[in-house]
């Protein structure tokens, strides 16, 4: 049966020791259990006992707002470049586009495809602008994109405090992803399968800013906040402010349910690649940052929203296999070939940016 909200887990166990080893192993496990009951009806939960303290996310919206308080110029001394990768610095408001695969006409999937065409496409998806922007921050040992920092006097201290969020949660995702494996029964094989799906050299860290939107602009249908959506790696963590906006999309009924913000808890979403290591045990999460339309928009328009994902990915070269637990001949044939995942990622990125015209 269908759950009419999205479901909160606790995973404090993975987190804190009571000093009993026999409780601390059970409740451990039932957490697991519990996490890997909720990503497998919904592909999204909340999760409190992540690991990270209110002052800490206190702390990293705190830098959120400086940084988008900054003039435009200012933002633009780290300009993301006009082509998806690398994937890193700041995107003024309407530069990437995000989509759905579903959304790409039938020849717009693939890699081959003219300049002409690919512009058309880009244009064709461009119509509904997404209202927000971005500032793109991954690893600092990351061999394959090197990140795009703003001049410290235009911000002093955010290289350094990013640096370190980014480390921060690369350590919470493997918390969760060690987590999952757990609740999945995994033996030592397995799970080391399941974590070569988190490179902590190659996640990637986004700050975001939807900026208010008034009575007028909402009514002309002509932008979105973020439009429906799978991610495309393995999990992503999310931090929202208390604006919400944040929905998934029920697997069972396609009906949109509110993830809530709620205080002390962090977003988890299920990605592409461990729906296909999972053969669908797990379901990629679509989900979107809806506005409100016709009537339901107040007549103050809908306030600005601060968010912080954390996409969890695997390294570039790995290629992504279904795990064989999950493959039976009659009941549940295989359904994904393997994949690399960087080919995999550049085939569904390709219209985010522009690029050069």
């Amino acid at each position: 049966m269908a759950a009419h909200k999205v479901q909160t887990v606790d995973l404090s166990a993975f987190n804190t020791f009571n000093g009993d080893v026999f409780t601390f192993g059970r409740e451990r496990v039932q957490a697991a259990k519990d996490l890997v009951e909720a990503c497998h009806a919904q592909g999204l939960v909340k999760i409190r006992g992540h690991g990270l303290t209110k002052a800490e996310t206190d702390e990293a919206f705190t830098w959120l707002k400086r940084l988008f308080d900054l003039p435009e110029p200012e933002k633009l001394k780290a300009p993301h470049p006009p082509a998806n990768m690398p994937h890193r610095g700041y995107s003024g408001i309407g530069l990437e586009k995000v989509y759905s695969i579903e959304d790409l006409p039938e020849d717009g999937a693939g890699s081959d495809e003219t300049t002409r065409h690919r512009s058309k496409v880009s244009q064709e998806l461009r119509k509904t602008a997404d209202f927000k922007e971005s500032y793109e921050v991954g690893s600092e040992q990351d061999d394959q994109q090197t990140n795009i920092w703003l001049p410290d006097d235009v911000l002093p201290g955010f290289r350094t405090y990013m640096t370190s969020l980014y480390e921060r949660l690369a350590g919470v995702t493997e918390t969760i992803l060690e987590a999952i494996g757990v609740g999945l029964g995994l033996n030592e094989q397995e799970h080391a399968a399941l974590m070569q799906l988190h490179s902590a050299r190659h996640s990637q860290l986004r700050l975001l800013h939807y900026p208010s939107l008034d009575k007028e602009t909402l009514g002309t249908n002509s932008v979105a906040r973020l439009p429906a959506h799978t991610d495309w790696g393995t999990i992503t963590i999310l931090f929202q402010d208390r604006n919400g906006g944040l929905e998934l999309r029920d697997p069972h009924t396609g009906q949109y349910l509110q993830a809530e913000p709620e205080e002390g808890t962090v977003v988890l979403n299920i990605g592409d690649m461990l729906q296909r290591f999972t053969n669908d045990y797990f379901i990629s999460a679509t989900h979107r940052v809806s506005v409100p339309e016709g009537k339901d928009v107040p007549q103050t328009g809908v306030p600005a929203r601060y968010s912080i994902p954390f996409f969890v990915g695997p390294m570039p070269s790995h290629t992504v296999a279904t795990l064989p637990r999950f493959i039976t001949p009659d009941s549940s044939p295989a359904k994904y070939k393997p994949v690399k995942f960087e080919e995999y990622g550049s085939i569904v990125s390709q219209y985010q940016y522009q690029g050069e015209e």
